[in-house]
């Protein structure tokens, strides 16, 4: 759809062109040991941003990015927000940005024990199956 808008203090017009916003956002959710872990998904242009979290606590405390280069095979990646001691959403970051091929944002708002984290990623690799267009695969 065009439309065109008139220019103040001118004889001019411009045409003004609306365009599909590129952000999509998609949510899922899961139970891990009788705890309702949530899951939201902010596709955009060239990455994504996954928010993980519990619904009895939704806190945004943590946020890691990593992203490919032409350097290395594995990707690069850097906490941005948090605790530097637990490197989980940058783990998570760095293998999702791998998997995906693109710049991945990860916010890990969970304990991270052998039973969640694991739980979480088949979860989330079973959501990329189904829906593969929310994360731009």
């Amino acid at each position: 759809m065009e439309e065109n808008i008139s220019i103040p203090n001118s004889n001019e017009t411009l045409p003004i062109e609306y365009i599909k916003p590129s952000f999509e956002i998609h949510g899922f959710s899961t139970e891990i040991t009788e705890t309702p872990v949530y899951f939201h998904v902010m596709k955009m242009e060239s990455s994504v941003f996954i928010w993980i979290g519990s619904g009895s606590d939704p806190t945004f405390e943590d946020l890691s990015m990593a992203m490919n280069t032409r350097y290395d095979s594995l990707p690069l990646g850097t906490r941005l927000m948090g605790p530097g001691t637990d490197m989980t959403s940058s783990n998570l970051a760095i293998r999702l940005s791998k998997k995906l091929g693109q710049a991945v944002y990860v916010s890990y708002n969970l304990a991270s024990d052998g039973l969640t984290l694991p739980a979480v990623e088949k979860r989330l690799h079973e959501e990329m199956k189904t829906h593969p267009e929310k994360f731009g695969i």
